[in-house]
């Protein structure tokens, strides 16, 4: 079985092809990104990266793989918001789709937030800011990756307050993801 750490392709800058068993038996599959923005997309080290485009562009995919980078390392965290939790949880969605990529390599828990937890220690979990205030319940958290799915659903206030909590203790130099769809009337 691939374990977070062997030779996946996770480590560094490049994604390339990613190795991840079936829940149910021991066969491997290999999950590579779309070439393209998708694969320009994960493979960027810049502190901030905003992945734009049509639906159905693979935005929502390539957010479930950068969080895979670093989960060989040990107390690294990860945070994948979305607006509400309708948009983590409803039928095909975000969860759904971690299901489909993350199982077999971690635990995965409902309570109290949506999250996987990984060998190592690491964790990758799903949370919704639904209002300006939703902000405050993260005083004093320290997340390694915030990941921002659908940038545009979120307030300017939101993004740069959240950037506040974006460090790092685990030896994984903190950063930020995003996507998002069109929308000329937006703060992004």
């Amino acid at each position: 079985m691939l374990m977070p750490g062997d030779s996946a392709g996770l480590e560094g800058s490049s994604m390339g092809d990613m190795s991840l068993p079936t829940a149910a038996v021991s066969e491997v599959v290999r999950i590579a990104p779309q070439p393209g923005p998708q694969q320009q997309f994960l493979e960027s080290d810049a502190d901030i990266v905003i992945y734009g485009g049509a639906a159905g562009g693979g935005k929502t995919y390539a957010l479930l793989l950068e969080a895979l980078r670093n989960v060989d390392a040990p107390g690294f965290g990860a945070v994948i918001f979305r607006r509400n939790a309708n948009q983590i949880l409803a039928q095909g969605g975000l969860w759904d789709t971690s299901r489909d990529i993350y199982s077999g390599l971690a635990q995965m828990r409902l309570t109290p937030t949506p999250r996987w937890l990984f060998p190592s220690g690491a964790r990758i979990s799903f949370a919704c800011l639904e209002d300006e205030a939703a902000v405050l319940k993260w005083q004093g958290s320290q997340i390694a990756l915030i990941c921002f799915d659908e940038l545009t659903h979120f307030s300017r206030a939101q993004f740069f307050y959240m950037l506040s909590r974006n460090r790092s203790t685990c030896g994984v130099r903190p950063y930020v993801r995003a996507t998002c769809n069109p929308d000329s009337d937006s703060w992004v």
